[in-house]
């Protein structure tokens, strides 16, 4: 099976995100204002309920009710929203059970908000776009999700060789399929219409120093990311021990490493008890 078979034929993947694409796109641009988001985000009844949600909830504590999406953008800022629509939009695709990797309801999710914390303290400085780190982390899995739906009654031979031939998951996949969860991510996200500055990090996260130049540095942090969300406990499925880490994938101070984890780990907190993540 081609990668572009296997997203043409999984009937069972969710349908394309129509939002989250453009609003990335919006947000790329400098005179972006609040009412560009409104009239986005005002076109999808899911998101706008989640946002208002999520605005209401003890982790922002609003002095009054937020009843209108023109008065949570005032009261969060364009940022704040930008940052719970990826939330609300990523929930549908990734909070899910994929038992074919022994991934239990919530936990993909909550492994990828990990990751996009983290990315949002160690990679912000490689990218003139806010935000963009954030959105990385919470998608850079959604590729398990192609894997699971298209080839899910085969990944037991992944494992196999992940045991028998000492192989990373992705190296493994790769043998399997003929590809890995992170360039089935990148195909989808590219079908979705996702820009290049987001599938292509996703695409080289295993292997960042293979990414082009542009978008090294990004791939780099998602690689350094995806381990730091396993330092916090937040790797779940039998491919939790199966990372393996290119050395200088991503140059960074062990000291900022270690607080931009720490932070992670306190803003995951928070968000866990707003968003309740895997709860039915």
């Amino acid at each position: 099976m081609t990668i572009e078979e296997l997203i043409k034929n999984t009937e069972s993947l969710p349908p394309a995100p129509e939002v989250l694409p453009k609003l990335i796109k919006i947000m790329k641009d400098p005179d972006t204002d609040s009412n560009d988001v409104v009239q986005l985000i005002a076109t999808d009844p899911a998101i706008t309920s989640g946002v208002l949600r999520l605005s209401n909830s003890g982790a922002y504590s609003p002095p009054s009710p937020v009843t209108d999406l023109n008065e949570a953008v005032a009261m969060l800022g364009i940022k704040e929203v930008y940052r719970i629509v990826n939330l609300v939009s990523s929930g549908d695709y990734l909070d899910g059970a994929l038992p074919s990797m022994d991934i239990g309801k919530g936990s993909l999710w909550q492994h990828s908000l990990a990751v996009a914390l983290i990315m949002d303290q160690i990679g912000k400085t490689h990218t003139d776009m806010e935000g963009l780190p954030y959105t990385l982390g919470l998608l850079h899995d959604i590729g398990k999700l192609g894997l699971h739906l298209g080839c899910g009654e085969e990944y037991v031979n992944v494992f196999k060789k992940v045991e028998t031939e000492r192989l990373s998951v992705c190296k493994a996949e790769e043998k399997t399929f003929g590809f890995d969860h992170a360039v089935a991510g990148s195909k989808m996200l590219e079908e979705w219409s996702f820009p290049d500055y987001v599938h292509q990090p996703i695409r080289y996260q295993y292997e960042p120093m293979n990414a082009p130049e542009e978008h090294r540095a990004l791939a780099g942090a998602l690689h350094v990311a995806n381990w730091g969300a396993a330092v916090i406990g937040c790797n779940d499925g039998r491919d939790a021990w199966a990372l393996e880490m290119v050395e200088g994938a991503f140059a960074i101070e062990q000291k900022e490493l270690e607080l931009g984890i720490l932070r992670a780990q306190e803003s995951l907190e928070k968000a866990k008890k707003a968003l309740a993540v895997g709860a039915n």
